[in-house]
C-alpha cells in the first residue's frame, strides 16, 4: 500500500521536472513508466497527473498522452500532418469532389507511418465531413474545404 501523500510528492517532483527540464509541447512518460519509476500503482500516478492537469500545467491528448501546456515548436502528430496536407490539397483544388485519396499502403509508405495512423487521419477527415470511406473501395473527397 502506498503511504499517504505519495501522489502529492510525485506531483511536486513532476512539476519541478516539467518546469526545469521540459519545454512546452513535450510529452510526459506514460502512467506505466511513471508507476515503475516511482514504485507505485498507476492509480497513484493518475492522481498526481490529474493534479497537474487541474493546475493547467499539462493537458491530456487522447491517443497521445499527457503534454506540457504552451506553444510547441510545430510538434504536430503524424496523423495531424496527414490531415493538414490532405486538407490543403483539397482546398487548393488538387483533390476535387469525388477524387480518391491515396490508398492506406501508399500513405503509409509516403509518410513512414503505421496503418493505424493513416486510418486515424482518414477518420478525422471523415468525421469533419470532408471525405467518405467506402468499404472495400477507398476514401473519396466528399466536399471542398473552404
Amino acid at each position: 500500500m502506498t503511504p499517504r501523500g505519495t501522489s502529492r510528492r510525485i506531483a511536486d517532483e513532476l512539476r519541478d521536472r516539467v518546469r526545469d527540464n521540459m519545454g512546452p509541447g513535450g510529452l510526459l512518460p506514460s502512467e506505466a513508466e511513471l508507476a515503475q519509476q516511482y514504485g507505485v500503482a498507476r492509480g497513484t500516478v493518475r492522481v498526481a497527473l490529474s493534479t497537474l492537469v487541474g493546475e493547467g500545467l499539462i493537458e491530456v491528448v487522447p491517443g497521445v498522452g499527457r503534454r506540457i501546456v504552451g506553444e510547441a515548436p510545430d510538434r504536430t502528430t503524424a496523423y495531424g500532418r496527414i490531415v493538414t496536407e490532405f486538407t490543403e490539397q483539397i482546398r487548393a483544388g488538387m483533390l476535387g469532389q469525388g477524387s480518391p485519396l491515396p490508398s492506406e499502403a501508399k500513405v503509409m509508405q509516403q509518410y513512414g507511418v503505421s496503418r493505424n495512423t493513416v486510418r486515424r487521419a482518414y477518420k478525422v477527415l471523415a468525421d469533419a465531413g470532408v471525405v467518405e470511406t467506402r468499404h472495400g473501395v477507398g476514401t473519396f473527397v466528399r466536399v471542398p474545404v473552404r
